[in-house]
């Protein structure tokens, strides 16, 4: 009967070690700045591409391929809806590329010629957030361009690069860290001084004076099914719904660290929290935390989260974790 029992033991064991089915991907085997991922994206065709601290990366028939500024410091990387990559370089700018092949600088969108990231607005127009150099734009013809604290309305003749500065709207410094897009169609911009929004040409700031912000310092942003703003700062992390501030910390919550580097939703409406320690998941209800101690990941600092076709991908500095949401329910994260 003891036998038996073990034996039950095990399988159960086995069976909630499947549910989890973490499986890690690196581009090399030995400690690699190639194995830094900065960002995790994927084509029209499904084929995942990755911005590391050695160059971009496509994975392709199970094998990794470079796709060219070997050697660059890529800080994020973006696709678009017309499948065009975007890359954001420490020291190198902003490139483009439409063929998979060929990468060209846009002068014209980096200011201070150093990308914290690249992210498109619910109309599919690219925002890039420049270190020390704004909000950039690439603003189609006709749309309304705001260049005040309040908006404006001069209108753009042809598609340009048009920059938003502190000076000229309600940003908390010219330095962007990140940009989501929520599903109001509001556009946020995280800061170094708080988290802006830009709704119907209007600039709105919240920072700790103003806000239940617990941290004026904003790394990662994401919005929920439900519309609702996820804020990742450097001490917790904060919901926005509707007018409600939630602020969840190591201190009142299951949050494993308070230092958010990264944010992102999964299908079934879970809340995926990157920090320096580890990664914390939230059901809206439940805790559960996933780090190098406990088998999940192959490294705390947990840089880039992203979402597709039921799965999770994780990006450290030290490799990718991906877990197949598929085969688990939000009632398993726990």
């Amino acid at each position: 009967m003891k036998k038996i029992l073990s034996l039950l033991f095990l399988f159960c064991s086995m069976w909630a070690f499947s549910a989890g089915h973490w499986t890690t991907l690196r581009l090399e085997d030995n400690q690699s700045p190639k194995n830094d991922i900065r960002s995790i994206c994927f084509d029209k065709q499904g084929n995942m591409w990755v911005g590391t601290w050695y160059g971009i990366y496509k994975y392709e028939n199970g094998q990794w391929q470079i796709k060219g500024l070997e050697n660059g410091y890529v800080e994020t990387l973006f696709i678009d809806n017309k499948d065009i990559k975007w890359v954001g370089l420490w020291g190198g700018g902003l490139c483009k590329c439409d063929d998979d092949k060929n990468w060209n600088k846009v002068k014209e969108a980096s200011p201070y010629n150093s990308i914290n990231v690249v992210s498109a607005d619910r109309k599919g127009h690219i925002w890039v957030g420049d270190y020390g150099g704004g909000a950039v734009n690439l603003e189609p013809k006709g749309e309304v361009n705001s260049d005040n604290k309040t908006g404006g309305d001069a209108a753009a003749k042809e598609d340009k690069w048009v920059v938003y500065k502190a000076d000229k709207v309600n940003l908390g410094d010219n330095s962007i860290l990140s940009i989501t897009a929520d599903a109001k169609g509001r556009t946020w911009f995280g800061t170094y001084h708080g988290v802006s929004v830009l709704e119907n040409s209007q600039w709105t700031l919240f920072n700790k004076q103003n806000s239940q912000l617990p941290d004026n310092d904003i790394y990662s942003l994401c919005s929920d099914l439900k519309g609702n703003v996820w804020i990742g700062t450097c001490n917790g992390v904060a919901k926005v719904s509707g007018s409600k501030w939630t602020v969840y910390k190591k201190e009142n919550s299951g949050l494993v660290s308070n230092l958010i580097l990264s944010l992102a939703t999964d299908t079934k409406g879970n809340v995926w929290i990157g920090t320096n320690k580890g990664l914390s998941v939230f059901n809206g209800v439940k805790w559960t935390t996933y780090t190098v101690e406990n088998g999940s990941l192959p490294d705390n600092r947990v840089q880039t989260i992203t979402v597709y076709k039921n799965k999770v991908y994780v990006g450290t500095s030290s490799g990718i974790s991906v877990w197949d949401e598929s085969l688990v329910s939000s009632k398993n994260l726990r």
